[in-house]
């Protein structure tokens, strides 16, 4: 799969993408989480429409986010099974993935 392709498997939550085993099987996919982040990446350096890609970006991470902060409320049923113990790291990876695209991709 390419960097597109992969982004979208993420943002319309098909099987084997990262978003879809966080939501629909509550399992952290450490590497679907690597192949997102390495697309997210590559699109940040290729000459991409920004618009459509930047918004897919900002819902998939929106989503990523959501589940976080659902898996850590007490008051909340869902839970993310095979959660890592250095998810943080994970997830500042991604931060980064993101924060580099948008750095690359919109300049001041």
């Amino acid at each position: 799969m390419n960097a597109d392709e992969i982004l979208n498997s993420n943002y319309e939550m098909k099987n084997d993408s990262f978003l879809y085993y966080l939501l629909h099987k509550r399992i952290f996919h450490k590497d679907g989480l690597r192949k997102l982040c390495e697309s997210i990446y590559v699109l940040a350096e290729a000459n991409v429409n920004i618009t459509h890609t930047a918004q897919k970006i900002n819902v998939v991470y929106g989503q990523i986010l959501k589940c976080f902060l659902y898996h850590f409320d007490a008051n909340d049923p869902y839970i993310i099974t095979n959660m890592p113990e250095n998810y943080n790291r994970m997830i500042n990876q991604l931060e980064k993935c993101v924060e580099f695209y948008f750095n690359t991709r919109i300049s001041g």
